[in-house]
C-alpha cells in the first residue's frame, strides 16, 4: 500500500509563474537513502500553491504503477498510454516494455502512439510492425492514432501554430498517461511529457508543423531553436486543452548511457520514477535529478542550454503548469 507522508495539493491544481523562489537544496529528510538524496533540486519549493511532482525511488513494473495510483487521476472510460516505441536503431534509448505491463493490465489500456518521418514508422502498417518486433504488442493492444486520418486541433494564444495535426483515434481516448523514458542527453532535445505530447503526439505532417514553426507539414524544414521550443510549447497547449483534465505525466528515470556530445556526463544509474497531472513540473523536475549529476553550475547551464530546457519557459507563460514544484516522496 502507499503511503503518503503528508496531504498535498488537490489532483490537477496547477499554478504558472509563482513568484516564490525555488529552494536551491534537495527536500526533506524523506529522501535519505534514495538515489537523489544528494542531488540539488534547483526547482523545489515549499511553496503550497505549487504543483506536486510524486517521486518513486525504485525502477520497476509495479512501482510504474504505483506512482499513478499516487497521482490520484479519476480513471474514466477508454485508457490511452501515450508511448514512443522508436524503431530498432534506437532500441537501447526505449522504453522496456516489461515497464508497461502492470499499468496497462490495471488500466485495461491501449498503447498509443503516432506515425512519424523514419521507415521504420512512417506508416501504421510498418509502425505496427516495428513495435511488435520491439515486444509491445506482448504488453497491451497498439493503436498507431493515424492509422486511418488525421485531425487538426485548435491552438489557443499561439506563439507559432494555429492548429496542430495529430491522429484522428485520440477523440477515442477519455483518460491518457503519458509514459516516457526520460532522456536528458542522447537526443538534440531533451525528451519528456513535453516533446511526448508535441513532436511525437503529431502525426509525420505534425512533427513537421513543430519543427517548421507551422510553416511546412510536407517536408522537414527546422527552425530557429528558439521557435522550435515556442512551436513545441503550443503543441502541448493544443493536446492539453483537447482532453482537458485527462491527463498523467510519468517519466522514468532510469539507467542510461549518455551518447550525446556533452561534456562531463556519466552513465546513469537507476534514479526513480516522477510523475503528476502538470507535464512542465514533471519535465522539471526530472531535469532537475538529470541534470542534478554535476555539481559544477556552468556545466549544468551548458547542459540545459544544449538540450532546448527553454521549451518550458515558453510553455509556463502560456499557462500549461509550473517550473516549480513540491516533491512528494511515495513508499
Amino acid at each position: 500500500m502507499l503511503k503518503r507522508r503528508q496531504v498535498l495539493l488537490a489532483v490537477g491544481a496547477s499554478v504558472s509563474g509563482l513568484s516564490l523562489p525555488p529552494l536551491a537544496q534537495t527536500a526533506d529528510s524523506s529522501l535519505k537513502g534514495t538515489p537523489i538524496e544528494n542531488i540539488k533540486l534547483t526547482h523545489l519549493t515549499v511553496n503550497k500553491n505549487a504543483p506536486v511532482v510524486f517521486y518513486s525511488p525504485s525502477v520497476s513494473p509495479q512501482a510504474v504503477l504505483d506512482i499513478f495510483k499516487a497521482v490520484g487521476l479519476p480513471v474514466q472510460g477508454k485508457v490511452g498510454l501515450k508511448v514512443v516505441f522508436g524503431n530498432q536503431r534506437d532500441r537501447a534509448k526505449m522504453i522496456d516494455p516489461a515497464l508497461l505491463k502492470p499499468i496497462a493490465d490495471e488500466l485495461h489500456a491501449t498503447l498509443i502512439e503516432s506515425n512519424y518521418m523514419d521507415s521504420a514508422r512512417s506508416n501504421a502498417a510498418a509502425h505496427l510492425a516495428t513495435a511488435k518486433s520491439l515486444g509491445y504488442d506482448k504488453v497491451a493492444p497498439i493503436d498507431i492514432l493515424d492509422a486511418e486520418k488525421e485531425i487538426a486541433i485548435p491552438v489557443h494564444n499561439s506563439y507559432h501554430l494555429k492548429n496542430f495535426i495529430t491522429g484522428s483515434h485520440l477523440a477515442d481516448y477519455d483518460t491518457l498517461v503519458s509514459i516516457v523514458r526520460f532522456k536528458g542527453h542522447n537526443l538534440q532535445r531533451y525528451s519528456g511529457a513535453t516533446k511526448n505530447l508535441s513532436i511525437c503526439l503529431g502525426t509525420a505532417r505534425g512533427a513537421c508543423q513543430v519543427h517548421s514553426a507551422g510553416e511546412v507539414t510536407d517536408y522537414y524544414h527546422p527552425s530557429s531553436p528558439k521557435e522550435t521550443s515556442e512551436s513545441m510549447a503550443d503543441a502541448v497547449s493544443a493536446a492539453l486543452d483537447y482532453k482537458k483534465g485527462r491527463w498523467v505525466f510519468i517519466n522514468i528515470i532510469n539507467a542510461l548511457k549518455p551518447v550525446d556530445g556533452c561534456s562531463g556526463t556519466a552513465d546513469r544509474p537507476d534514479l526513480g520514477i516522477v510523475a503528476s497531472t502538470d507535464p512542465i513540473a514533471a519535465d522539471r523536475a526530472a531535469l532537475d535529478i538529470v541534470y542534478g549529476l554535476t555539481s559544477d553550475p556552468e556545466l549544468r547551464k551548458e547542459w540545459e542550454r544544449e538540450h532546448s530546457v527553454d521549451v518550458l519557459d515558453y510553455a509556463e507563460r502560456k499557462g500549461l503548469g509550473s517550473k516549480v514544484y513540491r516533491l512528494q516522496k511515495i513508499d
